[in-house]
């Protein structure tokens, strides 16, 4: 979980406190830059509708903010944090999947858990393009 007393606002971990994977000038890693890593992995199951088993979408900032269950006191880049920062998503283990799901890149797991240990914070804003559209398979690029 992150460090909710130390830094920015009180939602800088030390371990996000070096910035990586494309943090900005104040150490913070924009909400664009873990969107990339969101948009070129996570979203080949967490489509709208989701696939492959996944459980939400994670298209949009509001959809990492989200509770679930609604219920719930975590949202799910709470979560998400657990599972990424475990190694247990992205998911590879189901070779139903075409293509096969790849692991994260060491790049994109630093952006990733950078930006969820600093509170997955909207720095930049949320207006992001979408890189990729898995309909049309996997980016040419993905590791």
């Amino acid at each position: 979980m992150p460090n909710l007393t130390a830094g920015a606002g009180g939602m800088l971990s030390e371990a996000g406190a070096s910035g990586g994977g494309g943090a900005a000038a104040d150490g913070l890693v924009p909400w664009c830059a873990a969107y990339k890593v969101i948009n070129r992995v996570c979203q080949q199951c967490h489509q709208n509708p989701p696939v492959n088993g996944a459980p939400i979408p994670l298209m949009t900032y509001a959809d990492t903010q989200a509770h679930l269950p609604a219920s719930s006191a975590n949202a799910v880049w709470m979560t998400a944090l657990g599972y990424v920062s475990s190694g247990f998503m992205p998911f590879t283990g189901d070779p139903s999947v075409v293509p096969p799901v790849k692991p994260l890149t060491a790049e994109q797991k630093d952006t990733l858990l950078t930006w969820l240990n600093q509170g997955a914070l909207d720095v930049g804003g949320t207006d992001c393009p979408m890189g990729w559209d898995w309909s049309k398979g996997p980016p040419s690029d993905s590791p």
